[in-house]
């Protein structure tokens, strides 16, 4: 029996795990993108633009800030300008040689990575000159070889399980699909074949599985381990590249395809929930976000007119508008307190597993949002990356800098992201909430809290306060004794009360009509100043630079300058300013 799928027929698809599993309202998840152009056999490139946005990007690469991409990206290649090959190999032979992941090889340039093909893509294109793909083609033939990348757990050959394959797979196809007009044909068919019949030589310790393409296009483990997002979108990247190929069996492809469509929506349903949030917490939520899902949703808006993001629904888009909020910068250094659940060291760390943050998030989001994130990067990183010697994209990976330039929107005014983005969010699968007063500078107040444990392979468990990152300093408030029921907030998020299971309530005014930075009120345990009101006792605590306000009490409200709130019977918290 077929089955239509996009106007594709294709046998019923072969479940590989319990989580991949049909998703009933599929349809709802993704958007058609138009006008759209159908993908043709053998057009390239497809996946991070189509062709006729080259005239675009040749324009874009004479611009300051196209140029400063392209210039590190050069270096990052050879170590030079870019016209040879690299100058440093790591020479560990086999995943975990150096202990950690950690890389061998220390150069920050000029060193093999599993970019360089997508690199030396990248400028073939701009440039037309087949050097360029030559040289891709070279990187593609030492990878196939075993060749390890600057950390030893990327590879093709044996890499450090799974979840190091897909990423590995999908930058490969990334760098065929831009190579590829600059190739013959003989050398196209077999090196998209090293792709489409991929053996990664190893078998996955959960479920004893071996490690090929069919296997990452579903996972081999499920949407709450950070693996996942790294298979699903690496494999999601290998068959949008070869879709349609002629010497490519369309059947498999395409039934694969129809298990990778599923695997788009399950990393954003069963791993993270609707505020981006991810079950295994933040480090590891950036690599199963970041390192390769969020460019394979690109790749499936681009080559299948299909998107994943616009659709109403937040789940993708605040995978990275998260660090908008919970970002903070400080002498140059982007700070997130606190830092939950596994590995916190790939926050922000600008390596593989802890980039891409704004040049990933350019490729997927809507102008609006990306107008913010321009702001955010422009005032808060541009001159610290700069100083650096690494603007746009400080990593040391070729293909996050191509993830950059052609991401980067230069025509696009900047937007404050307080004009774009309320002022506070929740994920309300996770129970987590963010709060943030404002865009400006160092000084800006994140209130975060987790209200109940999050839990994959690793966890992130509930906090029993509030967390508060303000004006350098990190403090812990109120008490958070029960899972959050239910939370309010004003259209713009300047005011949101927060109540738990136990009948207490939390209040949050960032807008400022108290006379202070941050007012919170609690009617549960906290520190600070208390007021009665009826039978009801409020804590206040402000945070301030200029002196506390003076809070008064007058028929059962409490005034605060220009902010006044009330408690009803059931101890719900109401703000209501005074303009």
């Amino acid at each position: 029996m077929l089955v239509l799928w996009l106007g594709i027929s294709v046998a019923p698809a072969q479940e590989f795990g319990s989580w991949d599993k049909p998703i009933p309202d599929f349809a709802s998840w993704w958007a058609p993108v138009r006008p759209f152009t159908p993908v043709t056999p053998g057009e390239h490139p497809r996946l991070l633009f189509r062709k006729q946005d080259l005239p675009a990007l040749r324009r874009k690469a004479e611009t300051p800030e196209g140029r400063a991409m392209l210039k590190r990206l050069r270096y990052l290649l050879d170590g030079g300008n870019g016209d040879g090959m690299p100058k440093a190999f790591n020479p560990a032979p086999e995943a975990y040689a150096a202990g950690g992941g950690k890389s061998i090889v220390v150069d920050t340039a000029g060193v093999f990575t599993v970019g360089h093909v997508a690199g030396y893509g990248l400028l073939y294109q701009l440039t037309g000159d087949k050097t360029y793909a030559e040289l891709g083609r070279r990187c593609f033939e030492l990878a196939l070889q075993g060749q390890r990348d600057r950390d030893d757990r990327y590879s093709y050959v044996k890499p450090g399980g799974a979840l190091r394959a897909g990423p590995v797979l999908g930058w490969l196809a990334v760098g065929y699909d831009l190579c590829y007009d600059g190739w013959d044909n003989a050398t196209v068919e077999r090196l998209g074949k090293a792709l489409v019949h991929y053996q990664a030589g190893i078998t996955q310790k959960y479920g004893n599985k071996e490690v090929d393409l069919d296997a990452l296009v579903s996972g081999t483990m499920p949407p709450k381990s950070n693996h996942y997002g790294m298979q699903v979108g690496g494999a999601a990247l290998v068959l949008l590249a070869l879709h349609q190929e002629p010497w490519a069996d369309r059947e498999r492809i395409d039934r694969l395809l129809e298990i990778s469509g599923r695997s788009m929506v399950h990393t954003v349903t069963q791993g993270f929930g609707d505020g981006g949030y991810f079950a295994e917490g933040d480090g590891t939520g950036s690599m199963a976000s970041h390192i390769v899902y969020l460019t394979a949703l690109q790749a499936w808006r681009n080559t299948m007119g299909m998107d994943f993001v616009n659709t109403g629904r937040p789940n993708v888009s605040m995978t990275a508008l998260k660090w908008l909020y919970l970002t903070v910068m400080r002498d140059g250094k982007p700070e997130v307190w606190p830092i939950r659940g596994g590995y916190p060291h790939n926050v922000w760390s600008r390596t593989l597993s802890g980039a891409g943050y704004v040049s990933a998030a350019f490729g997927i989001l809507p102008q609006a949002q990306q107008a913010a994130f321009k702001w955010f990067y422009n005032h808060f990183l541009l001159e610290p990356d700069t100083r650096a010697g690494t603007p746009y994209e400080p990593s040391v990976y070729p293909q996050l800098t191509v993830s950059a330039f052609v991401n980067w929107p230069p025509d696009l005014p900047e937007r404050n992201p307080a004009e774009v983005l309320p002022l506070c969010y929740r994920d309300s699968v996770y129970g987590f909430y963010a709060w943030r007063n404002r865009w400006r500078d160092e000084n800006d107040i994140v209130v975060t809290a987790l209200t109940k444990s999050a839990k994959g392979y690793m966890g992130a468990k509930a906090d029993t306060a509030l967390h508060i990152l303000a004006y350098g300093r990190q403090l812990t408030w109120g008490r958070i004794s029960s899972e959050a029921q239910d939370w309010t907030r004003s259209p713009k998020g300047e005011t949101s009360v927060l109540r738990f299971a136990d009948g207490t309530a939390i209040g949050v005014d960032l807008s400022g009509k108290s006379g202070a930075d941050l007012m919170l009120v609690s009617s549960g345990d906290a520190e600070g100043k208390k007021v009665r009101v009826g039978r009801h006792t409020l804590t206040f605590r402000f945070l301030t630079q200029t002196p506390l306000p003076k809070i008064r009490v007058k028929n059962q409200q409490v005034w605060v300058r220009k902010q006044r709130l009330s408690i009803a019977g059931d101890g719900r918290i109401s703000f209501r300013s005074i303009h």
